[in-house]
């Protein structure tokens, strides 16, 4: 008889208030547990009293941790009202695929359906995957089955920093060009030690089409740049021979530019005395020029100014194509060289300068292996405006007027890479 009065007593109470609560007299939805049982009787209860609650109000929004979801969220899970130190994540459905497109081991998947693959059952990524409709794929939607591509670009590849010296720990980023990914998956990657250093590739999906892959570099280098380092690649089944270490690289369609102004020299010298920053094209020619001083500076005679150079800084013989024009003069050559380790190469028959006047010197630089540059050299003379008596743009007498000592030679080079 007792038990049938508390039933209908129950019965009646959900009826009367259309709310249930457990555990508190005090529900906040239309069905309310209050784990601990520390909610207050009256009012609301505070962020740390809904941390152990489970709520579901009437609108159908169902609240763990909280005793009032917010509306928009059909399931709001809450860890704000526990303390640091305790506070709890997310552990979704465990299973392991056996495939991208495994629909056995789950039978019949929705679309949207998420679960964590242990990577033990064949389909070897680790990690929450979804299910779209025809395959399982990762969060960011990259695609589980295995990464191809259509190519490497090898001559795209670079190294920041750029150079590195033997003995001296070193780390860096390269950078290798891909095309014709397929937003399919790869492993990670270890490559080396060459030369005492190791490039490592983390896990990931290439695009669906072109893409950089990100390799660290590190280790204690045995060599010193310009001495080449070629890691060899070999992933979405393409093979690369990436080489690095000869300085800086510039990438496809990269223009960089390079300005000094030298004080008056009395001696012959080349501008990477003073830029010493150069670009090196293709980790193996430099880019440099070969200075006729005082003549550059004083503008005496007829003597040549300055001279293009290309400079092969390795250790072996290196092949190069220049084609040269001339905007001043009207002198155009063209090279097909093979360079010898530490050799150079000049172009034009010489440039000449005058004060306030400045000549372009641009150089079609292609390499070996189809690299293709194209160098801007601007020079002109600065006489800061304290020349003696000027005819056809030179002082009379160069030699003996004062002021040429403050001329300076303003250096403007600039290099893109065409492909």
């Amino acid at each position: 008889m007792k038990k049938t009065i508390l039933l209908l007593a129950t019965i009646a109470s959900v009826f009367m208030y259309s709310q249930v609560g457990i555990n508190t007299v005090n529900p906040q939805g239309t069905f309310h547990v209050d784990g601990l049982k520390d909610n207050p009787s009256t009012g609301a209860p505070t962020a740390a009293q809904g941390s152990n609650d489970f709520t579901v109000t009437s609108t159908g929004s169902v609240g763990i941790g909280t005793a009032a979801p917010n509306a928009s969220a059909i399931l709001d899970v809450n860890v704000d009202g526990l303390a640091t130190g305790s506070k709890k994540g997310f552990l979704g459905p465990k299973v392991a695929l056996t495939s991208q497109i495994d629909q056995a081991t789950i039978p019949s998947p929705a679309a949207g359906l998420l679960v964590y693959n242990l990577g033990t059952g064949g389909l070897s990524y680790v990690g929450y995957v979804f299910w779209n409709g025809t395959e399982w794929r990762t969060f960011n939607n990259g695609s589980l089955a295995a990464g191809t591509l259509g190519a490497i670009t090898c001559n795209g590849v670079t190294l920041s920093p750029g150079t590195y010296t033997a003995g001296t720990p070193y780390t860096g980023t390269m950078t290798v060009p891909y095309t014709g990914g397929n937003g399919g998956t790869y492993p990670a990657q270890i490559v080396g030690p060459v030369n005492g250093l190791t490039a490592t590739l983390a896990s990931g999906n290439f695009n669906s089409g072109s893409g950089i892959l990100s390799y660290t570099v590190s280790g204690t280098p045995t060599v010193s740049s310009p001495t080449l380092t070629t890691f060899p690649l070999s992933i979405g089944g393409q093979t690369c021979s990436a080489t690095v270490g000869g300085g800086t690289v510039i990438a496809p369609g990269e223009l960089v530019y390079y300005h000094t102004s030298i004080p008056r020299q009395t001696a012959n010298f080349i501008l990477s005395q003073f830029l010493t920053d150069l670009p090196v094209v293709n980790n193996t020619f430099r880019v440099d020029a070969f200075v006729n001083a005082p003549n550059a500076f004083d503008n005496t005679g007829t003597n040549t100014n300055f001279v293009p150079r290309i400079y092969n800084i390795t250790a072996a013989n290196a092949k190069v194509w220049v084609s040269e024009v001339s905007t001043f003069t009207g002198d155009a050559s063209t090279g097909n060289r093979l360079l010898g380790p530490g050799n150079y190469a000049e172009f034009d028959d010489g440039v000449y300068l005058s004060q306030g006047a400045n000549e372009t010197v641009t150089l079609d630089v292609t390499t070996a292996d189809n690299k293709w540059y194209r160098v801007y050299y601007v020079l002109r003379i600065d006489n800061k405006s304290t020349t003696g008596t000027p005819v056809n743009g030179r002082d009379q007498n160069p030699t003996t007027d004062a002021s040429t000592a403050d001329n300076t030679l303003e250096v403007y080079i600039s290099i893109q890479r065409l492909y």
